[in-house]
């Protein structure tokens, strides 16, 4: 275990799992970099799953180092808002499919780490919250452009202006989660999605994830141009004969990447 969190590697699959239970998972900007690190390091993983123990997923930045650092830490405001904001970053352009196993809150910027994930899987006692307007700022791990593009511009605003909870359930009526489970289900169900996500074909995955989180920005002209690239290059892929063969054959495919 490193300080605050655990790496735990199973085949194609990357757990990173935050553990402090004094603050609810809380951040500190050593933590957010130490976290973006083993993201980084896990380039040849097929799926990252993000989780927390002790009944929370992440609190967002540990207050506490704030109070701590006092001053110090305006005056290297951009220092550290780039470490936070890289972690996002790190979500967001992993290769890996990045599952958020999301028990308790997911607030500030742990609200902001679950929507950078790819997929979301909630348990009962789960809730968002974008608090940050009640002490006068605003998200800055992405949540104003992840979450008008997960839930709508005006279910975001109201999260966000109001800084009120959204629940489990009215977060899987979103889209926001793909599914609700019980607290005691819930590593179970992470675990069976994570390895259903493992076993599928790593290059047609890291183009999907990449071309759709490149569509909002795009024109369609662009966006079909890079498809048809995208298309071309998994059509010669050995995983595309292997899907094909295993079809007829009726048997899983084994999709190795190449």
């Amino acid at each position: 275990m490193k300080e605050g969190f655990h790496v735990e590697d199973k085949g194609a699959i990357r757990r990173i799992t935050l553990d402090r239970p004094d603050c609810k998972n809380g951040l500190t900007p050593a933590l957010a970099e130490n976290i973006t690190d083993a993201i980084h390091l896990a380039r040849d993983k097929r799926v990252i799953v993000l989780g927390g123990k002790n009944g929370a997923f992440c609190s967002g930045l540990d207050l506490r180092v704030a109070i701590e650092m006092g001053p110090q830490l305006l005056a290297n405001a951009e220092e550290h808002l780039a470490g936070f904001q890289r972690l996002a970053d790190a979500i967001v352009r992993s290769p890996a499919i990045v599952v958020a196993a999301i028990d308790g809150p997911a607030a500030g910027f742990g609200c902001d780490l679950a929507l950078a994930s790819d997929l979301r899987i909630a348990s009962e006692r789960a809730f968002f919250q974008h608090s940050f307007s009640r002490i006068g700022l605003i998200p800055d791990g992405g949540g104003t452009w992840l979450l008008p593009r997960l839930i709508g511009l005006s279910k975001a605003l109201e999260v966000c202006l109001l800084a009120e909870r959204l629940d489990a359930k009215s977060a899987l009526e979103l889209g926001l989660v793909t599914k609700v489970v019980s607290i005691d289900a819930l590593e179970r169900e992470v675990d069976a999605l994570a390895e259903r996500l493992a076993a599928g074909p790593p290059l047609a995955f890291q183009r999907i994830k990449r071309l759709m989180r490149e569509s909002m920005s795009k024109p369609w002209a662009q966006g079909q141009a890079d498809e048809g690239q995208s298309q071309l290059e998994c059509l010669r892929s050995q995983d595309c004969m292997e899907g094909i063969m295993a079809f007829f054959e009726k048997r899983p495919a084994a999709f190795k990447g190449e």
